[in-house]
């Protein structure tokens, strides 16, 4: 099915403005995305027309209808409602930051993330493809995981080496999910960065990973993460109940 070049070109600018916080003129734009500085123009004036973006002192940044449209994006809405006011106790009791996230499209999807003013990592990513193998999300999302959709979703995986510490093989990777399976939750010792902790559990459904309850941080003392790690299983544990008791309600 051919492609809209004008909506193309519409997303690539808001994808664009979106990872630029102090905003771009059009001619910026026009140059990072080798487009034509008149069909800049009047993409970006018709996104701010229609609050896409709004404009100060010639420079655009994402405007609150992008926002309205991203938060309607919810694969449970019950999901949703129930993680989102976790988040925040988990992220300031350990000044970590806190995430759900999804395996959707061979890759990762963080939904939802907490990131408290005591924490000093830098916000996550909002899609993740090409580091499942090297992040506690991706290896808690796979362990719980069909085997079916885990042979598939493997067969995606290039083993590259992020850091000295990162899998690089699946033989290895098969064992470490092994091992996540077998102590409820995932860890990525400074595998994706060398200086980054993260601790994952699953939400489970029906013994299948639903999504992931994710801490993430720098320089974190190893000898903290089973307690870090137990906090995380019982938040995801909690939240599980709470989908079983309104699921029963409808």
């Amino acid at each position: 099915m051919p492609l809209s070049r004008t909506t193309l070109r519409a997303t690539e600018i808001l994808n664009l403005l979106a990872a630029r916080p102090d905003g771009m003129t059009i001619s910026e734009i026009s140059v990072e995305l080798r487009m034509p500085k008149t069909s800049a123009f009047d993409i970006v004036q018709t996104l701010r027309k229609q609050h896409f973006l709004r404009e100060a002192r010639k420079r655009f940044t994402i405007g609150y209808m992008a926002h309205e449209v991203g938060e309607a994006y919810q694969p449970d809405k019950d999901l949703y409602g129930i993680v989102r006011p976790a988040l925040s106790p988990l992220g300031d009791e350990f000044g970590m930051t806190a995430s759900l996230v999804f395996y959707e499209d061979d890759g990762l999807v963080y939904a939802l993330e907490y990131r408290p003013a005591s924490s000093i990592i830098s916000s996550g990513a909002s899609s993740g493809h090409g580091f499942l193998h090297a992040s506690a999300s991706g290896k808690v999302l796979l362990a719980f995981m069909p085997e079916p959709k885990l042979a598939r979703a493997l067969k995606k995986i290039h083993f590259t080496a992020i850091t000295e510490r990162t899998i690089t093989s699946e033989e290895a990777f098969l064992h470490e999910l092994e091992e996540v399976r077998k102590r409820g939750y995932a860890l990525d010792l400074r595998e994706f960065n060398p200086l980054q902790t993260c601790v994952s559990a699953p939400i489970l459904q029906r013994g299948q990973a639903l999504a992931a309850v994710t801490l993430s941080g720098l320089q974190v003392d190893e000898s903290h993460i089973p307690f870090i790690a137990d906090r995380l299983i019982r938040a995801a544990r909690s939240i599980e109940g709470k989908l079983v008791m309104q699921e029963s309600r409808e």
